[in-house]
């Protein structure tokens, strides 16, 4: 069967707006195309972005990249909550496509700290792909069924239908045990529990509306005990990102998840400038892998920060972070 000409040349290449990936791990947003459309040619070599196999020009530990071709990306345009791609292939591209050796498309793309999409390096022919809300390539008309599309949107692999089942009941049960406490209380986003006491506190001793100290603290104990379990999944999706994406090992993980329980926001900074500790093979789809640390090299700012937070001397955490990047 051969690959329909309009479909070859023009991709569905990533998603505008926030999305997930099939890894576990936190949203990516694209705030600005049009911004990442033009950074990205401008640090095009030639103007054109590189089509791949498998991602296998992105340099990975000391393995030679190989930058063959199987198509060019010459124009990129937003379509919806898309950018479009328009892809000159290479005979050994398209062949790979019509023979359904390859049938999905999966952008390299560099990001900042927060986690928003700057510019796109490069794209791979895949048949894992991490953004599987994308469109097939094979055909014109395949694209994820529901229950993948849902996948892509959790960050769960589409092939672990009860991970699926189980990660969007335990949200909804948060959701709507939550929006019943608020409706009741006749409040909205923000400090539940704080807003639940003021308007305790504005409300006359009028024996028809009072409250018994006894039915607060157990609505003050249901309150704490649901944000709890939100906080704690937040940080264990945290958490397994960053083991997915090399940062975090079994070694380190405790000091972490204790980081990430006192300060979650400067945890998240820390994990996305942190080094990888463990190669996790070719499919990394954003940046480079940062050059390794010696004891020489110091603590820069925020690794200083870390230390004191924990209560860790610059010496000693020169050594874990020595010992954590020769294990």
């Amino acid at each position: 069967m051969r690959l329909p000409d309009a479909l070859a040349d023009r991709i569905e290449l990533i998603p505008v707006g926030q999305f997930k990936t099939d890894d576990a791990r936190p949203a990516f947003t694209l705030a600005d195309p049009a911004a990442v459309i033009a950074a990205s040619f401008a640090a095009a070599p030639g103007g054109r972005l590189l089509v791949d196999f498998d991602h296998r020009s992105v340099p990975v530990g000391d393995a030679r990249p190989d930058t063959r071709a199987a198509g060019w990306i010459t124009a990129m345009e937003v379509e919806g909550d898309r950018i479009m791609a328009s892809v000159e292939w290479t005979p050994e591209g398209r062949a790979a496509l019509e023979g359904r050796a390859y049938r999905f498309i999966s952008p390299d793309f560099l990001t900042l700290p927060d986690r928003r999409v700057m510019r796109i390096d490069s794209a791979g022919l895949v048949n894992t792909p991490a953004l599987p809300q994308l469109r097939q390539l094979a055909s014109r008309e395949d694209r994820m069924e529901p229950l993948d599309e849902i996948a892509g949107a959790l960050g769960i692999a589409a092939d672990k239908p009860a991970d699926i089942v189980a990660r969007v009941k335990a949200l909804a049960t948060s959701e709507t045990q939550l929006a019943s406490i608020m409706t009741a209380a006749g409040v909205t986003g923000g400090d539940v529990t704080r807003q639940i006491c003021a308007k305790l506190a504005e409300r006359a001793p009028d024996p028809t509306q009072f409250v018994s100290m006894k039915a607060h603290d157990a609505v003050v104990r249901q309150l704490a005990s649901l944000q709890d379990a939100i906080t704690k999944d937040r940080i264990d999706t945290a958490i397994d990102a960053g083991r997915a994406a090399g940062k975090i090992t079994p070694a380190n993980e405790d000091d972490f998840r204790q980081l990430a329980s006192k300060d979650f926001d400067f945890f998240q900074r820390f994990v996305d400038r942190a080094p990888v500790l463990v190669n996790l093979g070719d499919r990394q789809l954003a940046g480079r892998l940062p050059p390794v640390k010696t004891a020489a090299d110091g603590l820069d700012a925020l690794e200083r920060q870390i230390a004191s937070r924990m209560g860790v001397s610059e010496a000693d955490y020169l050594k874990q972070r020595a010992a954590m990047q020769e294990g």
